[in-house]
């Protein structure tokens, strides 16, 4: 199977869930400025930082599926 590029469309999604999932991160640990996301606990574990995986996980994807199949 050959490599296909993927779509400009499939590369803006994945670069603007990145996009999200970085800020998230940065918001939370690096403390460059006053935090603008409310906390929220769930069980124990931060949702903010569930989300910045799911993001990470769901840019991957993505961009894994954008590459795998042609005309995505």
């Amino acid at each position: 199977m050959g490599w296909t590029p993927p779509s400009k469309f499939i590369v803006i999604v994945t670069c603007i869930t990145m996009i999200f999932g970085v800020f998230i991160l940065m918001d939370l640990y690096m403390g460059l400025w006053p935090t603008i996301l409310p906390a929220i606990d769930l069980a124990g574990f931060n949702l903010w930082f569930l989300v910045a995986l799911i993001l990470f996980i769901l840019t991957w994807l993505l961009f894994f599926l954008g590459v795998k199949l042609s005309g995505l």
